[in-house]
């Protein structure tokens, strides 16, 4: 399911920008190889993580991106999750995967008494080929009163990547609860829509706190160059630790390391700012040491690596542990690692 981080931004200190002290030797090829085993261990384990759904959740995603079908197994299983936000998440991975031996225990959740869950499943069919439940989307993101069930759908058909969803998108942008109207902005802008993307723009540069980050990281995900400039002034003069890393991230994703040695500083943060209402300095401490290990991950430096690997075994909290086998695992395949396709002993049930 989709979880959405804090508003509370943090102001940056002074850092030297060399990074030089955070870079450890490079890893050799057997160094990658076990580093590439050590991840996925990682992030396998990370499904049956019993003390939170969100942690499971987030591996759910994360395996079905660099496992494909060998992950299925385990995502199958999390359809019997205790967690509706499990279970919906690996409806949409399922999806993802087109999963067809699964197609039937799909469609037992499209009239689930959750709607959050028949609207997972119903893109799951959809990308299956049964476009039988589509029409049902309609009504849950303009009709349904919860608006939890209206923003996961607008998300959903940003997903789904289906053109005819605009207009139904349009609509819910002028949704009376706001986190609605932004992600059914986010969808519209994944879609291409001209005027979604100028407001995430104008979002990027005078929203605050969340919605400016949310803004960057969703246009960093389009991967559009005519963006550059503004990522480049989030990054060098974002008065905010994490806007600096959103705006490192996109830049990433557009093939520029210049985030990198500010990424690199910040994986390792600890200076949260305390006795900030409804943002505790753990909280603070996650979402930047996630947030950095994200622009790492999209950089794609293989000086990042050592780093990182010091942050696998690191139990501050699961979801930078998470975060951090992701993008070593981003690294390792943007680098054509001889072992990009060695999936590694994932002891598939």
């Amino acid at each position: 399911m989709k979880f959405f981080a804090a508003t509370s931004l943090l102001v940056i200190s002074i850092l030297p920008l060399c990074g030089c002290r955070y870079i450890g030797p490079p890893l050799n090829l057997h160094e990658q190889k076990a580093l590439r085993h050590r991840a996925i261990e990682a992030v396998t384990r990370s499904v049956q993580y019993k003390r939170a759904g969100s942690v499971r959740a987030q591996g759910l995603e994360i395996i079905q991106r660099h496992l494909g079908e060998d992950a299925l197994p385990r995502i199958r299983l999390a359809l019997s999750d205790s967690e509706p936000g499990v279970r919906f998440a690996a409806l949409l991975a399922l999806g993802a995967l087109r999963d067809e031996a699964s197609v039937e225990h799909i469609r037992s959740f499209a009239s689930d008494r959750d709607p959050n869950l028949a609207v997972a499943a119903i893109y799951a069919l959809h990308r299956l080929g049964d476009h039988s439940y589509t029409a049902r989307l309609a009504d849950y993101l303009i009709e349904n009163e919860s608006e939890l069930v209206r923003r996961n759908t607008a998300y959903v058909l940003g997903v789904l990547g289906e053109p005819k969803a605009v207009k139904l998108l349009a609509r819910a942008a002028k949704d009376k609860d706001e986190l609605v109207q932004r992600e059914a902005i986010r969808s519209l802008a994944k879609l291409g829509n001209d005027e979604a993307i100028q407001q995430l723009t104008f979002d990027a540069s005078s929203g605050l706190g969340g919605r400016r980050i949310s803004a960057i990281n969703t246009l960093a995900e389009l991967k559009r160059h005519e963006l550059e400039n503004t990522f480049r002034y989030k990054l060098s003069d974002g008065e905010y630790i994490e806007t600096r890393l959103a705006g490192a991230r996109a830049l990433g994703f557009l093939g520029y390391d210049d985030g990198f040695a500010f990424a690199m500083e910040q994986l390792d943060f600890n200076s949260p700012q305390k006795d900030v209402a409804n943002d505790s300095p753990h909280a603070q401490t996650v979402r930047v040491r996630q947030a950095a290990a994200l622009a790492l991950g999209a950089i794609g430096d293989p000086r990042a690596l050592p780093a990182l690997r010091n942050h696998l075994d690191d139990s501050f909290d699961p979801r930078v542990q998470l975060t951090v086998a992701d993008a070593c695992l981003q690294i390792l395949h943007a680098n054509d690692s001889p072992f990009a396709n060695d999936r590694g002993n994932t002891n598939t049930p």
